[in-house]
């Protein structure tokens, strides 16, 4: 039976792709850092649910100890998202989301390098749209989502002389727990700005909500990831890059030829509320 180790795997889209290679008859071994979510994890056939925080270093190298001889495949899909614009955030702030979203997934990759070479497995990290491109009051998580691309796109790299595929899916808005509160999280981000900067950047975050608004309607079922992932984890081709949707397709292909001073223009436009600057 294959074997595959899933982190961030308590909810969202590392849970989908949980119960997704559950139910294909993988052995998934599904990091998760909350009681509740490891036992309801441990209930689901063909789970092996490991405590884990992917941002401490000493439990990323006991993680082996937990893991199968030979691990066909990891996928690297724990993540946070910090937003605000540049100059409202910590430093503290924009370290974890670094941290969380870059090291610690590089770290879990280099951990478990050695068994998925014995096995000739696959490497997927899950990345974002937001990798390929940057929209205002965004810019700490996509800085995390360019870096796990480059990142990424150099393993693939140098991982061929083994023959181990290193995937990027990269996601839109999924329709998750995560993002049907996105409009909760960014009032929390905005409560915790200083005076001076929610009077500064007000008609940005009006204009940002009301766009995360918009694109909680539009988001995609989780069944797109999973069925990324899982090609990526079973193909005897899998791609570089799983682009989900065809306004993912669309955005990257316009950007692509905008010229610059247009595409921040019409993504400044899109994030800006008229009625906040009035």
């Amino acid at each position: 039976m294959p074997s595959v180790l899933v982190t961030g795997a308590g909810r969202g889209i590392g849970l989908a792709i949980t119960e997704h290679m559950s139910r294909r008859g993988w052995d998934v071994y599904a990091t998760a850092r909350s009681t509740a979510a490891l036992q309801s994890l441990d209930r689901l056939p063909h789970v092996h649910a490991i405590a884990l925080d992917i941002t401490d270093r000493s439990a990323i190298a006991a993680l082996p100890n937990l893991l199968p001889a030979e691990l066909n495949g990891v996928v690297n899909n724990a993540g946070i998202v910090v937003n605000g614009p540049v100059e409202g955030l910590t430093l503290d702030d924009l370290t974890r989301q670094l941290d969380v979203n870059v090291i610690s997934q590089i770290a879990v990759t280099q951990a478990v390098l050695p068994k998925i070479r014995a096995s000739r497995g696959r490497v997927v990290f899950i990345s974002s749209v937001s990798g390929l491109f940057t929209t205002p009051g965004t810019g700490a998580y996509n800085a995390s989502k360019y870096a796990i691309e480059s990142l990424a796109d150099a393993l693939r790299m140098e991982l061929r002389p083994w023959q181990i595929p290193v995937s990027l899916v990269e996601p839109g808005p999924i329709r998750t727990d995560i993002w049907m509160g996105v409009l909760d999280e960014h009032d929390r981000m905005v409560e915790h700005l200083s005076d001076e900067h929610r009077r500064l950047y007000a008609s940005q975050l009006a204009g940002t909500r009301k766009l995360l608004g918009r694109m909680q309607k539009i988001a995609a079922a989780p069944s797109r990831v999973t069925k990324a992932v899982d090609h990526a984890l079973t193909s005897r081709r899998p791609k570089p890059r799983y682009l989900l949707d065809f306004p993912s397709r669309a955005q990257k292909a316009i950007l692509t030829i905008t010229p610059t001073a247009v595409s921040d223009a019409v993504l400044a436009a899109a994030t800006t509320s008229k009625r906040a600057k009035d």
